[in-house]
């Protein structure tokens, strides 16, 4: 894939329109707040973030109704955060482990980067979740400040991405210096940083039950999810109902049976004879659909026909002959996986000629007979090929066994042996022997059996020599002598074919149903599921005892409280540096405890100490400092106690002693301090670091195994 032809893609996606139009109303806003740039923080196209006091008003307000209320549900917050974040320890540890011993798909831990590592066009499905449940969060940390009298600075929106959004939401950012103040305590700090998690964790529960009880809200607009026909195979394509059906066509009901996804009762189910209406080829259905804009029903007679596979894809390129564009895997349920047809120009079948103006096509032949049978094939270069037809199946290896099913990967390792590759799992890969013999078994007899491979393939040793019924139970002796006992199945296919393409369709019966269409409530779905799927992410990575997440901080308050501070220096000093700003002589220190300000000086750093400029000859003494010489003059000061705790915060700099803007203000300030500081940081730091790189090597080991199968591009 080229770089234009990723470029041209993005351009093509609806996320990049979305983008665009981000990017466009973001200039406007900032042409409008033009005299207030200090609200704005713009680095293009990379990131931008608007900064209000907007949402203080509201925060406020919600946060003085109920307080006692309030309190009580952020500490249980506290609670069920500090419960789940040793689950969550758990879950990344121990799915570390499995990364490196067990590697599997479903353990990949990868961050979720627009046009990487997901789709675009999936991706602007995560658009309103990502909003939805970071605004949520931000907004809980607010709530949960103001309940307890912290301020909240300010909140806004932001928007990051290059070319395309790669997440947008809502923030708050609360007065941290105030937050851990003497005037509040460990409780406050715990509620504010459980506050967005727990709200994380309550919706992740509320999407749950959404998702569990959907079908039942549906019920208020639709029948049930049946199915809409996309497309009506013609005869030449292998059809049995090109008069028989239309294209949109909305199916409520198959003969007496309602057609229903989420109550066992898909299309597939039907034919598969899992519902009470029994099937088979031959037969004749009545499909009741449902006119969408007047919602009367109406009678569409269909036939089931041979559901015939060959286990390729194949085009046409021309009216006399088609090409095998793809050969199936066994594990793709290939029945002619050992033969090697793809790329083959085939121009004759059974000695017919093709001709596609005639119906003499491959879909036709198939249509012809049932399955199971052998048909010949002729290349361009005339070369025959004998091909295997059979029942369809999604099922991984079908058409290993013949007739029979083990849910095994069974290949060839000696003359005299095979080696089970792999065991599918029960629930998930339709599998049937799970746990009942181990991966990577070399087996030298079947029920006894010695197995020869000299001059035979494994499935047809197994048809001549095994040759069991489904049902039958097998015994396979490893080379070591151990016995597994073994169940079989009949081969699961899908016989009947009806010749139709269908998407999923809710079949409305009400005005509302109808008027929002049988398309919306899966797109109402998705919401529900992506909102589910990024609230837990957030919630269960934002747990984790790492300075940058929530989990970080509330471990780091745990810590000082099992400490404790009661050694303290109270006469420790030490020295601040920062930049001055003309146009604000206030600065915050960011030190708590300061019991008093020693001194305040400008510091000039000298580029050639053995010249002494005509700005400097005011300031003192020459000193040398990190390496480099600088000179010093005492400034006048007021001191503050912004946050009324008894301490100082803030130094207020006199605007008449002609400071020049960024110049270097150095404070020397004496306050207490904890003697315990030092092991509380050492303590921590360690657990942040451990749990950082465990992720970052999660991160790691997930792209290294699977960055093929997982990454977009």
């Amino acid at each position: 894939m080229t770089f234009m032809n990723v470029l041209l893609g993005i351009i093509q996606e609806p996320i990049f329109i979305i983008s665009c139009i981000f990017w466009i109303i973001t200039f406007i806003l900032i042409r409008i707040l033009g005299k207030r740039k200090e609200n704005i923080t713009l680095f293009f196209p990379f990131l931008v973030l608007f900064k209000s006091k907007i949402f203080n008003r509201f925060f406020q307000k919600i946060s003085r109704k109920g307080k006692r209320l309030w309190k009580i549900w952020w500490n249980i917050g506290i609670i069920v955060s500090f419960l789940l974040m040793i689950y969550a320890i758990y879950f990344f540890i121990s799915n570390f482990f499995a990364l490196i011993f067990n590697p599997q798909p479903e353990n990949a831990i990868i961050p979720l980067i627009p046009g990487v590592t997901i789709g675009l066009p999936i991706f602007s499905y995560f658009i309103l979740p990502i909003l939805f449940t970071i605004s949520i969060h931000e907004f809980s940390h607010a709530i949960a400040a103001e309940v307890d009298g912290v301020n909240v600075k300010s909140s806004g929106i932001f928007g990051a991405g290059i070319f395309f959004i790669v997440g947008f939401g809502a923030f708050v950012e609360v007065d941290e210096f105030q937050l851990n103040s003497k005037n509040f305590s460990s409780k406050t700090r715990l509620r504010v940083a459980s506050a967005g998690i727990w709200s994380n964790i309550i919706l992740t529960a509320i999407f749950f039950l959404l998702i569990l009880g959907f079908p039942t809200i549906m019920k208020v607009g639709y029948y049930s999810e049946g199915f809409q026909i996309q497309n009506v195979l013609s005869y030449n394509e292998g059809g049995f109902n090109e008069n028989n059906l239309e294209n949109g066509d909305i199916v409520y009901k198959i003969n007496d049976t309602i057609v229903d996804i989420n109550n066992h009762a898909s299309l597939n189910d039907i034919l598969m004879n899992k519902t009470d209406l029994k099937c088979s080829i031959g037969d004749h259905l009545e499909f009741t659909c449902i006119d969408n804009k007047t919602g009367e029903e109406y009678i569409r007679n269909v036939v089931l026909g041979f559901n015939s596979y060959v286990g390729f894809d194949w085009v046409q390129i021309s009216n006399t002959a088609f090409n095998i564009t793809n050969v199936n895997s066994w594990l793709r349920a290939g029945n002619n996986y050992n033969l090697d047809l793809e790329g083959i120009v085939i121009v004759k079948i059974n000695e017919t000629l093709i001709n596609y103006q005639n119906n003499q096509t491959l879909e036709v032949f198939l249509s012809q007979k049932k399955p199971n049978y052998k048909l010949n094939i002729t290349s361009d270069k005339g070369e025959s090929y004998e091909i295997y037809v059979d029942f369809y199946s999604n099922i991984p290896g079908a058409h290993l066994l013949n007739e029979i099913y083990l849910g095994l990967n069974i290949e060839k390792f000696s003359d005299n042996s095979v080696n089970i590759t792999e065991v599918f799992k029960n629930d998930t890969e339709s599998g049937l022997n799970e746990k009942r013999i181990p991966e990577n078994t070399i087996i030298t007899k079947i029920n006894g059996i010695q197995i020869s491979l000299t001059n035979q393939s494994f499935k047809e040793f197994f048809t001549t020599n095994i040759s069991p019924k489904p049902g039958d139970t097998l015994i396979f002796t490893a080379e070591n002598g151990s016995y597994y006992t073994l169940f079989s199945t009949e081969k699961p296919i899908i016989p009947v074919f009806i010749g139709i393409n269908t998407q999923s369709y809710w079949v409305p019966s009400n005005l509302l149903g109808r008027l929002v269409g049988g398309l919306f409530p899966n797109e109402i779905y998705l919401f529900f599921m992506f909102t589910f799927m990024i609230s837990l992410s957030l919630a269960l990575f934002n747990l984790l005892p790492i300075s940058i997440f929530d989990g970080g901080r509330m471990v780091k308050e745990l810590i000082d409280l099992a400490i404790g501070t009661k050694d303290v220096d109270k006469y420790a000093k030490k020295n601040l540096l920062y930049e001055y700003d003309v146009e604000e002589s206030k600065q915050h220190l960011f030190t708590h405890s300061i019991n008093k300000i020693i001194k305040v000086r400008e510091l000039l750093t000298i580029e050639n100490p053995t010249i002494i400029k005509n700005e400097a000859e005011n300031y003192g003494e020459i000193e040398k400092r990190d390496g480099k010489t600088s000179q010093y003059r005492d400034l006048l000061y007021t001191p503050h106690d912004t946050s009324i705790d008894g301490f100082i915060d803030t130094v207020e700099i006199n605007n008449d002693q002609k400071i020049k803007n960024k110049a270097k203000i150095e404070v020397e300030v004496e306050y207490e301090q904890d003697l315990k500081e030092i092991s509380k940081k050492r303590i921590y730091r360690i657990i942040s670091s451990i749990m950082g790189i465990l992720l970052i090597a999660s991160f790691i080991i997930s792209f290294v195994k699977f960055g093929k199968s997982l990454f977009w591009l």
